[in-house]
């Protein structure tokens, strides 16, 4: 198709929906607000995650200014790559699984895009990749550093859409005006690497591994995640026979850390996120003996593992199943005085840092 832009706009390869977006607007020479006013008069389309998706109404539309195919945009959304790790429906999910949030308010966001400072720096056009998205990245293979989350420079969120045309390109702080490629390079947990590279595998492949028997994509990522669980679990310290549990299965105690919020894993930062993933991926590297002999060990019932999520993966189901049931009713009493308890420190100081984080205060 011949585009109505100016200047056609070409997707980079693996580009992120909302990068090749901004950066077609700065590259016609005008704000992302004022591009997609004009591609999409009367919807305020920055005060969503455009990165789920768009509607083909407004697909289609975009097809004409830019020359670019409908099938071709939508393909450069999160949508294929999360149906391929979860099987529930997304549609009415506020958040979805293994995607970080951005935390909008209005066209403000908390948080939710990475980035690699050398990664930026390749070729003439800075752009986001489609997996910066991903919640289990936390690292770049082939530069070998850390991702950021943050402006290096000013501590603030990564926000593209809010850069001005006078910007010239998507490597500039929308709040400090710095280049993010000037960051420097942050060493990273080979572990946390190992974790990664694995599920881009599993969601190449459509399926993956535990204990060498072949399991489905959906089924991997339900047991990694079941693992992050656990590791949270015990660093909340709530632990009971847990701790010891994941120390047998190989998890170091720097990977046992409480994030400072309390909040799902895909709203927690890079920094909180690299352990957890460090740890999961020992405990899925364990294999399914050691699971089952670390467990008689620590003296786990059902009870243990079904406090912490349910259902459990499939994966795990049958050897929970062999251990004793451990349950406990609980009398009216008890749920009355645990009613009026009042809340812990710790508690506390988390309800005060979700504050703080939707009032954009802290770093």
């Amino acid at each position: 198709m011949k585009p109505g832009w100016a200047v056609p706009v070409p997707l980079q390869p693996s580009e992120l929906f909302s990068s090749w977006l901004a950066r077609a607007a700065l590259t016609q020479g005008c704000d992302p607000l004022v591009l997609t006013g004009d591609v999409w008069p009367r919807w305020r389309a920055w005060i969503r995650d455009l990165d789920r998706g768009v509607s083909a109404e407004r697909l289609t539309a975009l097809e004409s200014a830019s020359g670019i195919p409908a099938v071709i945009l939508d393909a450069a959304s999160l949508r294929g790559t999360v149906e391929s790790i979860s099987a529930d429906s997304l549609d009415s999910r506020a958040v979805w699984p293994w995607v970080l949030t951005l935390g909008s308010k209005n066209r403000v966001r908390l948080g939710g895009l990475q980035y690699c400072p050398s990664c930026l720096a390749i070729g003439q056009v800075p752009y986001y990749r489609l997996e910066w998205r991903l919640a289990w990245h936390v690292g770049c293979s082939a530069h070998g550093g850390q991702l950021y989350d943050r402006c290096w420079s000013c501590k603030l969120p990564v926000e593209p859409h809010r850069l001005q045309a006078e910007d010239k390109h998507l490597a500039i702080c929308a709040h400090c005006g710095r280049d993010l490629r000037d960051a420097n390079l942050i060493a990273f947990s080979e572990a946390a690497v190992a974790f990664q590279e694995a599920a881009d595998r599993v969601i190449q492949d459509g399926y993956g591994y535990y204990d060498q028997v072949k399991i489905t994509s959906h089924e991997w990522f339900r047991l990694a995640r079941y693992f992050l669980l656990v590791i949270r679990r015990v660093a909340q310290g709530q632990a009971g026979g847990l701790q010891a549990f994941i120390k047998t299965l190989g998890v170091a105690p720097s990977a046992v850390v409480s994030p400072s919020t309390g909040l799902a894993f895909e709203l927690i930062p890079v920094q909180e996120r690299t352990p957890l993933l460090s740890g999961a991926w020992q405990m899925l590297n364990a294999g399914s003996e050691r699971f089952r002999e670390a467990a008689t060990q620590a003296s786990l019932t059902r009870a243990t593992f079904f406090g912490i999520s349910r259902p459990l993966p499939r994966t795990i189901a049958e050897m929970v199943a062999s251990l004793p049931d451990g349950s406990t009713p609980r009398t009216k009493a008890a749920q009355a005085n645990e009613v009026r308890r009042p809340r812990s420190r710790q508690t506390v100081m988390r309800m005060y840092a979700r504050l703080q984080r939707k009032l954009a205060r802290v770093p």
